[in-house]
């Protein structure tokens, strides 16, 4: 897959709650991502905007995040 800007490769995921899909994920492989998540118990980490930081943050407020098919 492509990267950003030509660098590192591109993963998609999907953010899920209760269930639902509520946004979605690209990044590159252990660094920089670009999220879009639309729901109110979504608190966004802000910068560095990376995989890990969100990792974190959606996995404390009960989110889920899986490969994006």
């Amino acid at each position: 897959m492509c990267g950003f800007g030509g660098y590192g490769y591109r993963y998609r995921y999907q953010i899920t709650k209760d269930g639902q899909r509520v946004g979605s994920v690209e990044a590159e492989y252990h660094g920089r991502a670009a999220w879009t998540i639309d729901h109110p118990d979504f608190v966004d980490p802000g910068e560095p905007r990376t995989i890990e930081r969100l990792d974190d943050a959606l996995y404390a407020a009960g989110f889920e995040i899986m490969p994006d098919d």
